[in-house]
């Protein structure tokens, strides 16, 4: 990276943006808050039809998708850190630091669900 020119109130705005969007404003809502619900409309739905083949249908479809939302907020949450951690080695004048924190941005590899 040969040149960096952060504007760091925009980097804070987009970063509550996302922020709101994954966690809501009041840290209980949004993507997450819509998982958790997700679970109990698939529930209520299996409960509803009353039928073994569509209960069946539904428990294989939270198994195939639930593992891939909640990989969506860590992916989410481990973006916003790396952004946050980019803009302070930043500011920090800590160019290479920065750049390394830029870079882990979205990795998830060593989370464990």
């Amino acid at each position: 990276m040969s040149k960096w020119d952060i504007q760091v109130s925009e980097v804070n705005g987009v970063v509550q943006t996302v922020g709101s969007h994954v966690a809501g404003a009041d840290g209980e809502g949004g993507l997450v808050a819509k998982i958790e619900t997700f679970g109990t409309h698939i529930g209520e739905a299996g409960t509803a039809a009353a039928s073994g083949p569509i209960g069946t249908a539904l428990e294989e479809f939270v198994g195939e998708y639930g593992t891939t939302l909640q990989e969506m907020v860590l992916k989410s949450g481990s973006c916003i850190k790396g952004c946050v951690d980019a803009t302070t080695a930043y500011l920090n004048g800590n160019l290479q630091m920065a750049s390394d924190a830029q870079g882990n941005a979205g990795n998830i590899d060593d989370l464990d669900l």
